[in-house]
């Protein structure tokens, strides 16, 4: 079986990659992470509802070939999501869905992240600073633009309202006489 890198199979493995659980290919967490799962590999017809398991808070199934391209993938991170495309954007939407928040200062970070994590954000543009065991999104309005059409959990989160009003809006900037940037004000 040839399995082919698609950009909705790219969210599930960004979603999978940081809940996964020991048994087969699944996940851990509350029941709307586990719903999210569910639909997904269900609607991508990577298995079937009968052999679909559950205990708890943890749904898994059984496939090797879907495990091993999992596992590859997420090897190969660094070099598959290198561009601002539609495979990056699932991915990290996916991450994002999986441990990924906003705190009450608006700080867009994402939890259990490692230094590949790290490397794709600034890779990426969005750079990234460690804060308190998380790693904090520099440039999060970029990032969260970018991965807006393709987060599930967040998609109802008021920050996307936000973007999509702000969305037509550019700041003025301040120039010169000669129309070059106004240089900053000393006193």
């Amino acid at each position: 079986m040839k399995i082919k890198l698609t950009p909705e199979l790219s969210y599930i493995i960004g979603f999978w990659r940081k809940r996964r659980t020991f048994e087969g290919i699944g996940i851990k967490g509350d029941g709307q992470h586990l719903e999210v799962f569910t639909k997904e590999v269900l609607d991508r017809g990577l298995t079937t509802s009968d052999k679909l398991l559950s205990e708890g808070e943890r749904v898994w199934f059984f496939h090797s070939a879907y495990r091993r391209f999992f596992q590859d993938i997420e090897k190969e991170q660094l070099e598959r999501f290198r561009y601002l495309n539609e495979y990056a954007a699932n991915y990290l939407g996916g991450t994002f869905d999986s441990v990924g928040g906003i705190d009450e200062r608006g700080i867009v970070y994402l939890e259990r992240a490692n230094k590949q994590d790290e490397m794709l954000l600034i890779r990426l543009g969005f750079g990234s600073r460690w804060q308190k065991e998380r790693l904090a999104v520099e440039k999060p309005k970029a990032f969260l633009t970018f991965i807006k059409n393709y987060v599930k959990i967040f998609a109802g989160h008021k920050i996307f309202d936000y973007l999509k009003k702000n969305s037509g809006k550019k700041r003025k900037r301040k120039t010169g006489a000669s129309g070059a940037d106004a240089p900053p004000a000393t006193n």
